[in-house]
């Protein structure tokens, strides 16, 4: 089963596959790419290329108008996430959430900085950092820090954690952005953007990259946090 969501929108096409009580892998390619994992039915993983798991998978647009999707049945193991119809429920309500989060920190990847627990270090720290030192949910730090900056407590700083990506030169990558050219193996993105050239400009060239193939550690967190950036920025 495969298709374009401007014909079948994907909430239909994850539908039709819990109904019928299929198992299988369903990829969907748009503006953020993503799988869901089904087994009879029941959804039991999913997430953006590296980036997986509910907290991930709920991160990822339910509502996609731009793109294709793919479904191929095959052996999948692993238990449900949850009921279907609470965790779809579930994954709408999150997303509105992160909607209503990122108008403030525009991605989790931003540093903020201030006299808060967690972002009172000498240069800041993203919320991604924050949640992992201390164990909480990504959502929950970010709407903490949203409310942080409505409050005045904590200042958005211009950097973000992707700053620290080490990308080794592409000849073909740089004959089509202009950033390729600066990537040299030994200047990070944020040294590329502290030398005077445009933040906007390297976040292109490195969503250019991901969507042909480039890949690293983190690169599913890393691809959304870009589209955020790009939309909230």
């Amino acid at each position: 089963m495969q298709g374009l969501l401007s014909d079948l929108p994907i909430l239909g096409v994850l539908e039709l596959i819990h109904t019928s009580r299929q198992t299988g892998v369903l990829e969907v390619e748009g503006e953020v790419p993503y799988t869901v994992a089904f087994r009879q039915g029941e959804i039991v993983a999913g997430g953006i290329l590296d980036w997986l798991g509910t907290e991930a998978l709920q991160c990822c647009p339910i509502l996609p108008s731009r793109g294709h999707f793919e479904f191929a049945p095959r052996e999948v193991t692993g238990t449900p996430l949850g009921p279907y119809e609470h965790f779809m429920t579930e994954w709408a309500r999150v997303g509105d959430e992160w909607e209503e989060a990122c108008a403030y920190i525009v991605s989790p990847s931003r540093l903020f900085t201030g006299k808060v627990p967690l972002f009172n270090e000498l240069g800041g720290r993203s919320i991604r950092a924050a949640a992992r030192k201390s164990n909480r949910p990504l959502l929950e730090v970010a709407q903490f820090v949203s409310q942080a900056v409505r409050s005045r407590e904590l200042l958005p700083l211009n950097r973000y954690a992707w700053f620290g990506l080490l990308l080794q030169p592409d000849p073909h990558l740089a004959e089509q952005h202009p950033v390729g050219a600066l990537i040299d193996g030994q200047l990070n993105l944020g040294e590329i953007v502290s030398a005077g050239h445009d933040i906007d400009e390297v976040r292109d060239y490195l969503l250019l990259a991901l969507g042909q193939g480039l890949r690293f550690q983190g690169s599913g967190w890393v691809l959304r946090d870009l589209v955020w950036e790009k939309r909230f920025a």
